[in-house]
Parts: structure tokens; sequence; C-alpha cells
């Protein structure tokens, strides 16, 4: 060969993938940067946050309702009241960034909300979600890093990558058993002898 080429090594692979989700995942040239939060995402937190709030104040009245649950409700608040300012950080936020803040923060909400509350009914639960769902789109629509199926399946593969190389499973080792012997086996004296 006239010329030889460097195989790419596994950080070299992840650096082509994060690029190729960075190209997928910006927003045109007619996105301006949002340095306000548009009123869709606004009525959407807003709805969000209150039927949330109804169910964890409803949840509380409930004397039933162990330490453990008050505590994961009480959790759920917290992250609940810091909703505001992730939105204002995810808004802006390119591929590089941490953009995933929001969803991620939603997602730990939904999973206090399933332990605190194992008791919802299908009709409340869908209505959670349903609402939660919302304001993720909302903000979608209207941040820097564009979700399309290029930029997700872009993602899936940098989140493939880094499974594979920087979290590796375990190798497991086979036991390998050992047979007796011959001369083992019939020094052993029979059971009925």
């Amino acid at each position: 060969m006239l010329f030889e080429r460097e195989p790419l090594t596994p950080a070299g692979r992840k650096e082509v993938l994060m690029r190729l989700f960075g190209a997928a995942a910006r927003r045109g040239d007619e996105w301006s940067a949002v340095n306000h939060v548009p009123v869709e995402v606004l009525a959407a937190h807003g709805d969000f946050a209150a039927h949330v709030r109804y169910i964890l104040d409803s949840a509380r009245n409930n004397r039933a309702l162990s330490r453990e649950h008050q505590r994961l409700l009480h959790k759920a608040e917290r992250l609940l009241d810091s909703l505001p300012e992730c939105i204002i950080e995810t808004l802006p936020a390119g591929p590089e960034d941490n953009w995933l803040q929001l969803y991620r923060k939603l997602v730990d909400i939904h999973g206090l909300l399933e332990d605190a509350l194992p008791d919802l009914d299908e009709e409340e639960y869908m209505a959670i979600v349903q609402k939660m769902v919302q304001l993720a789109e909302a903000v979608a629509a209207s941040a820097a890093v564009e979700v399309s199926a290029g930029s997700m399946f872009a993602l899936m593969l940098v989140q493939v990558h880094l499974n594979k190389y920087e979290n590796p499973k375990p190798v497991r080792r086979r036991t390998v058993r050992r047979k007796r012997s011959p001369k083992k086996q019939q020094a052993k004296p029979a059971a009925g002898e």
C-alpha cells in the first residue's frame, strides 16, 4: 500500500460519534438562541407542576403513608421545585453541553412518584405521564438540541459505544469441575457394604 492508514481507536470512534451526534442534533441557522422561556413551555410546566402538586398534597394528607413514602414525596417536591431552573439551563444547551438535564429530572420525578404512590390508578398515572411528555415535547421544540430520528439514532450509537468500551461487562469465568480419578472411585466403599 502506498499510504498506511492508522486504525481508529475507541477514543477516536467516540469522538467521531459525538461529532455525528452534534451535527445531527444542532438546530439549523434559522434557530436563534433562546433568551426567554417560550409560552408553550411555561404552559406545559404549569400544567404538569400544578397536577403533581395536587397529587403530592393529597398523598401527604393520607395518614396511612409510611415515613419512607413521606420522604419520597418530599424529595419529589424538591425536584419539582428545581424544574424551572432546569428548563432555563436546558433550552440553550448545545449537543456538547448538559442538554439532557431536564429529561433526566423528569425521569427521576417519575421514579419517585412510582415508589411513593404505589396505589395510583391507571387514569391518574396516565394523566401524570401525559403531562410529563407534553412538557418534554414543549422544551424539545424550542431547545438548541433538535430531537429527531437522526439525532436520536446518533445518540444511541454513542450510548452503545460508551457501554461497550467504558463500562464493559465483567467476564464470567466458567468453573471447571474435575472428574474423580478412576482409582479414587474404586476405593470408595459402596453404600450397602
